[in-house]
């Protein structure tokens, strides 16, 4: 959620999501359209493609469960996530 913090509500009902068929490919160009509208253009292409390589990672290793909170992106665009829960 592009706003952060402890007290952002509901944040299900204030996120955005993307549907994506089973054996649909993601691609960059629509988590950019779907997703990532809030985010400056500037580091919309960066955070996609990291989106887009998760999304493979998560599929290829047949993850149940992948949360990533909070995931931060440095001054160069350097896409951080800074706490990862998992199962496999």
């Amino acid at each position: 959620y592009h706003e952060g913090g402890v007290d952002v509500g509901d944040v299900d009902s204030k996120a955005e999501k993307m549907h994506l068929p089973t054996g649909e490919a993601m691609t960059e160009a629509a988590v950019i359209t779907k997703l990532l509208s809030k985010v400056a253009a500037g580091k919309q292409a960066n955070l996609a493609s990291f989106i887009v390589s998760l999304f493979a990672f998560y599929r290829d290793l047949h993850f149940a469960y992948l949360e990533i909170n909070p995931l931060v992106m440095l001054e160069d665009n350097t896409v951080v996530p800074l706490d990862m829960a998992a199962k496999i």
